[in-house]
This record gives C-alpha cells, structure tokens and sequence, in this order.
C-alpha cells in the first residue's frame, strides 16, 4: 500500500488548519476584513465595543464628523490611520441609499 497520497493529504490537512484562521473571519466579529480593519481594530476598539459602531450607518462624511469627534475626545491616531479608517468604515458601513418614493397611482396593469 502506497502512503505517499494519505501523508500528502495530512500535510495539506494541516497547512491549511494553520492558516484558516488567518483568512476566515471568526463567527462572532462585526468587522469584516479589508484594508483599514487594523487601524479601526487599534485605534477605534481601544474605547469601543465593536459593534458600538459596527452597525452604524453614515456617509462619508458623517463618518469624518465622528471620527473628528474622536480626535477631540483624544483617540491618537496617525494622519494614515485617519484616512485608513475612514475609508473602511465608511466602505463596509455605508449610509443606505435612500428609499425611490412609491407611485400609489401607478396603474394596475389590466
């Protein structure tokens, strides 16, 4: 019997056991990955919660505003963070677009 492909297979097993966690996401995180999660992770969650933003919504500029706000109640952060962040929350958490207005008298069709 040949146990090349089965100790192959457990090596790749492995590999990918030990990277996994690396590229998934864990079940429980209200930040998804993407460029910019680091400096929200470091500097944001220093004081928060993540999910005391994680659900929130706003333009970007709005999410300037809160993050200028931030700053004045003493978040450090770099001019790279800023711009890092800013860029993540307000790509992953944008301001929903707002509802088209519904025509009541459209026609029915008949």
């Amino acid at each position: 019997m040949n146990l090349r492909i089965p100790m192959v297979a457990a090596a790749v097993a492995l590999g990918l056991s030990l990277v996994g966690p690396v590229w998934a996401q864990a079940p429980d995180d209200p930040l998804p990955a993407g460029p910019g999660k680091d400096a929200v992770v470091r500097v944001c969650t220093a004081c928060h919660d993540a999910t005391q933003f994680a659900y929130a919504r706003h333009t970007p500029d709005e999410w300037d505003n809160e993050i200028a706000k931030m700053q004045s109640a003493g978040a450090e952060m770099t001019p790279e963070d800023q711009l890092a962040i800013s860029d993540y929350l307000a790509k992953t958490f944008p301001k929903p677009a707002p509802a088209a207005p519904s025509d009541a008298k459209a026609p029915s069709g008949r």
